[in-house]
């Protein structure tokens, strides 16, 4: 991915759009028309400090695999905003202008669908890391105290807090920590960088 100096945001398509040069997939780009403030930006996301409310704004996308040929790398690409929606990207504009025309409240509840399974996805990624970081921290302080004597009691708590010791892909690793980490790092190439 180009970077764009000073502050941008990022759009990641879901489908990709192809280089009008070379025929690459481009599926991720910068822009500063909007807040520019290092956002995040899919289909249906809501567009912050977009300039438009409703209609069509034409950027430019940078294609690496241009680049990479030393072609220009900078094609045409067009923004279909819908009530400070992005509704699509296109790569011609006739196209853009018709996905204006075509959006329906069909497509909002649809992105709204998506919008709350991708912050569901979030939301279990870090209540899963914090349990697994919560987890190491109980079995470091366990490891400081001395032995306890065996008794009923002594036994469920134990068997309790063994649940959540962290497994021993953790406890074995030179950096336990950077290990979490890496466990809950992101699966798929096209999810964005977050906060994990």
């Amino acid at each position: 991915m180009f970077i764009r100096m000073g502050m941008f945001d990022t759009i990641y398509l879901d489908k990709a759009i192809a280089c009008k040069t070379c025929g690459a997939d481009i599926l991720d780009f910068q822009t500063k028309e909007f807040e520019s403030c290092m956002n995040h930006y899919r289909i249906g996301s809501v567009l912050s400090g977009s300039r438009v409310l409703s209609g069509v704004i034409k950027d430019e996308a940078y294609c690496q695999a241009c680049s990479d040929a030393k072609r220009d790398a900078w094609m045409d690409v067009y923004f279909v905003v819908w009530h400070t929606i992005l509704a699509g990207v296109e790569a011609e504009e006739c196209k853009a202008e018709a996905r204006l025309a075509s959006v329906d409240r069909l497509d909002l509840v649809q992105w709204i669908a998506e919008a709350q399974k991708r912050e569901e996805q979030w939301q279990r990624r870090f209540f899963d890391l914090r349990n697994e970081l919560r987890g190491w921290h109980e079995y470091v302080e366990d490891q400081k105290k001395p032995p306890e004597p065996e008794t009923e009691d002594n036994k469920f708590w134990r068997a309790l807090r063994s649940i959540r010791r962290p497994s021993e892909e953790i406890t074995t690793a030179a950096d336990p920590i950077g290990k979490i980490l890496e466990l809950h790092a992101p699966r798929k190439k096209e999810e964005p960088p977050g906060l994990f």
